[in-house]
């Protein structure tokens, strides 16, 4: 049985990918900001899974650098995993706060600081893959590793977010050598962070990310054939992200900002 821990499982692509990965029989540490709103949510997937299957709850507020380590230090009790999946993601919209308690920018801190730091701290103990989800606007991203975790307006801190996961995922590659680490655009879905003009459907993005999930062995995704997927097949990385150098580079500086040696 594989475990996947799935950051962002309590609704939208999060929790429909969990619902498969419970159904094909996997242990899922299902993420949630805290235990209030992910007890429910997984006393409900358990309910549904398939026998064999283990949905087992984590918290911890991704926003805070504190609560990102705590998560780490929960993983770990639960004996590690063999894929980590970065599906939490904002979209700073009002009331949010603009910056996090640690003063970083918030979509920086919670799409960008927090997984990096996440998979630094479990970097032991994945022992199968690494999932990040990038987006279609990653391609307009333009990160500069000088001034990360700075004030922006909202939607290029999000274009710019997603650019540095795409990126973050080649250098993890290059970090975890023994670790596939991959991106996936899910395609514009109707979540909380999407327009109400958003044509793509959850399930199918579900269908996406768990594939990438699952090992090669139990008919999942080869992710040594490509860094960058839509659905079930590979794409092309947009023009810049294609530079290791830059995710490289990101990787440093959220690094330096972590206070990392």
């Amino acid at each position: 049985m594989t475990t996947i821990c799935l950051t962002g499982a309590t609704d939208g692509i999060g929790l429909a990918t969990a619902r498969v990965l419970l159904g094909a029989g996997h242990r899922v540490l299902v993420h949630a900001r805290n235990e209030e709103r992910g007890r429910p949510v997984v006393d409900g997937l358990a309910a549904d899974a398939a026998a064999g299957a283990e949905a087992v709850l984590v918290s911890g507020d991704l926003a805070r650098l504190e609560d990102v380590r705590a998560l780490a230090e929960q993983i770990s009790a639960l004996g590690g995993v063999d894929t980590l999946v970065h599906n939490a993601g904002v979209w700073v919209r009002e009331p949010m706060p603009l910056t996090t308690v640690d003063g970083f920018e918030t979509t920086f801190g919670v799409n960008v600081l927090a997984p990096h730091l996440l998979t630094t701290l479990l970097s032991d103990q994945i022992t199968d893959r690494l999932i990040w989800l990038g987006s279609g606007m990653a391609g307009s991203g333009r990160p500069d590793p000088a001034h990360l975790g700075e004030p922006q307006e909202s939607s290029r801190a999000y274009a710019d977010s997603k650019a540095c996961d795409v990126a973050l995922a080649g250098a993890w590659n290059r970090r975890l050598p023994d670790v596939a680490s991959a991106a996936l655009d899910p395609g514009w879905v109707l979540t909380k962070l999407a327009s109400s003009g958003a044509p793509g459907r959850v399930e199918d993005s579900a269908d996406a990310l768990s594939y990438l999930c699952t090992p090669v062995e139990a008919g999942g995704a080869d992710l040594s054939t490509a860094p960058y997927w839509r659905g079930r097949r590979p794409i092309a990385l947009p023009g810049r992200l294609r530079d290791p150098q830059l995710g490289d580079d990101l990787a440093a500086a959220c690094d330096r900002l972590l206070g990392l040696a």
